[in-house]
């Protein structure tokens, strides 16, 4: 029987791969096994710190609510204090009147302030660490790094404001 030289190739072409595959087997699927490993292992980590931003998103959003509800409270104190004052005006002099008067008005604005304070400082550590997470899982180290930076510091301005 004669081959040309076409089968020849042929026929050593896939010698030369099943020899290879023979040789190679082991560390190619060491190394397959190994990626599997540590693709896991990033998911596990991905789950663990998505359950953490989001258990961070409700306590935030919990702060939040409380912060708005200790509001509505102080400015509905505020307001009854504003009234006895009222009422109490009409027993004293105009200027005893305009002085309580500002005093209350001072207290609320204070207090609108600190919430809105409280308010920002929740919501950036919520977004900093949401950022974190998509960052550290769509982005390589060196984008990270910079992204990261760059964002906490345009966030710590905005809340220094």
């Amino acid at each position: 029987m004669y081959f040309d030289e076409t089968a020849w190739v042929a026929i050593a072409f896939i010698l030369f791969f099943v020899l290879i595959w023979k040789k190679c087997k082991k560390a190619i699927l060491s190394l397959l096994d190994e990626r599997s490993s540590i693709i896991e292992k990033e998911l596990s980590e991905a789950k663990s710190l998505k359950e953490e931003a989001l258990e961070e998103l409700r306590l935030a959003l919990q702060n939040q609510k409380n912060v708005s509800d200790e509001a509505e409270n102080l400015i509905k104190d505020a307001k009854e204090t504003a009234k006895k004052i009222q009422e109490e005006a009409n027993l004293k002099s105009l200027e005893m009147i305009k002085r309580k008067e500002e005093q209350a008005k001072q207290k609320i604005l204070s207090l609108e302030a600190e919430a809105i304070k409280n308010i920002k400082e929740i919501t950036s550590r919520v977004i900093i660490e949401s950022s974190k997470s998509y960052i550290k899982n769509k982005l390589d180290d060196k984008e990270n790094v910079n992204l990261i930076s760059k964002s906490s510091n345009e966030i710590k301005s905005f809340i220094l404001k």
